[in-house]
């Protein structure tokens, strides 16, 4: 198993809501408080920015259903997570159908429908807290090569290539 999968497990099999960074947790909150009386949210952000992080931490603390299509959620499901289907108002007769309460769809853009959106924008400091997460909780002991940017996963896929890792696919 490449460094990047075991690492990637290892963060998804460890990690809590305390590891949110500050732009995951404005999200995060939104959804469960401010939005919470909502059907449909999209919970939005670019590349790497960890909206499946924040998928997985609802999903696990929250009993949120995590899929990637919506037509495979068992009916009657009460809280969705649709990460990777594309969004169309279709979604919603679908949900209907299926006796689903409520739905957040992970997209890099809002739809032009409207619904809320939780959007997830990180700075600099979401970058520490990211890192000090993974060095704190035992992932990697530090990081060899500074972050150059803002996408999380190449983050991690840079700290692999910095240690002579070559696949760094998913």
């Amino acid at each position: 198993m490449s460094l990047y999968i075991e690492w990637l497990n290892k963060i998804k099999a460890m990690a809590t809501s305390d590891w949110l960074t500050d732009g995951q947790r404005k999200a995060y909150d939104q959804i469960l408080k401010k939005w919470q009386n909502q059907q449909f949210i999209c919970l939005c952000g670019t590349a790497g920015c960890g909206k499946t992080f924040v998928a997985h931490l609802l999903s696990r603390e929250h009993d949120y259903v995590y899929s990637h299509d919506i037509s495979s959620v068992d009916d009657g499901s009460h809280n969705v997570l649709i990460d990777g289907e594309e969004y169309t108002r279709l979604m919603r007769d679908a949900a209907r159908l299926r006796g689903i309460k409520r739905v957040i769809v992970l997209l890099r853009k809002p739809p032009q429908d409207r619904m809320p959106k939780a959007e997830i924008i990180l700075g600099d400091r979401d970058i520490g807290q990211f890192q000090h997460n993974l060095t704190k909780h035992g992932i990697l002991g530090s990081f060899q090569k500074n972050a150059e940017r803002t996408d999380l996963s190449k983050i991690i896929r840079a700290e692999c290539i910095a240690r002579g890792e070559e696949d760094v696919t998913q």
